[in-house]
């Protein structure tokens, strides 16, 4: 995980992925009272970004009752201050809304011919559901070149937006309170499309 920092809410630095999350079994296991993301250390640009997650339904981790939230971050700015939640583009992962875009802190981009108005956060729909039961693993496929962004989930396209106004960046995996776990994190660059 040397790749990778971590930061939480109450940190006002980068900390070591081993101080805040767990790693174990070939997982990511992220879960407890402090909400914050594994980040990138380094900048992408026309990638192929694909994970599994899978919402921990263990008792000992089980943390609220609410909706259960999560996310992937993509192009996020490398000159973008760590906070929570730092500008860029995220496939939503959420109960009953897995697959939508979240564009934050101002970033724009044009889903369905129609450009979205920029602001703090700012929610894109998915075009399909595809989720998997809580407790089983789902997969994850982000393609991002030259401002396209494509999403599937489970192999089939859920999202996609053209003219992104953050184009490259580093990627984060969020913990936003509900336990979960990744695993299978491959990144590819794309040549060419």
């Amino acid at each position: 995980m040397n790749d990778w920092y971590g930061f939480t809410k109450n940190d006002t630095e980068r900390i070591a992925p081993s101080q805040v999350y767990e790693f174990t079994e070939g997982m990511i296991r992220m879960y407890g009272d402090n909400i914050g993301y594994l980040m990138t250390n380094a900048s992408y640009e026309n990638f192929e970004l694909s994970l599994e997650f899978r919402w921990n339904m263990d008792e000992k981790y089980k943390r609220d009752t609410g909706k259960k939230n999560s996310g992937v971050m993509y192009n996020i700015p490398s000159d973008a201050p760590d906070h929570i939640w730092p500008q860029g583009i995220q496939f939503q992962i959420k109960e009953n809304s897995t697959g939508d875009f979240v564009f934050l802190d101002n970033i724009k981009a044009k889903v369905n011919g129609i450009f979205i108005d920029a602001g703090a956060s700012v929610v894109s729909p998915k075009f399909d559901s595809n989720e998997n039961p809580y407790g089983q693993w789902n997969k994850i496929l982000i393609l991002s070149y030259n401002g396209k962004c494509t999403q599937y989930l489970n192999g089939k396209l859920v999202n996609e937006c053209i003219e992104a106004s953050s184009n490259e960046g580093k990627i984060s995996l969020n913990y936003e309170g509900s336990p979960i776990d990744f695993k299978n994190i491959k990144l590819n660059y794309i040549r060419k499309l």
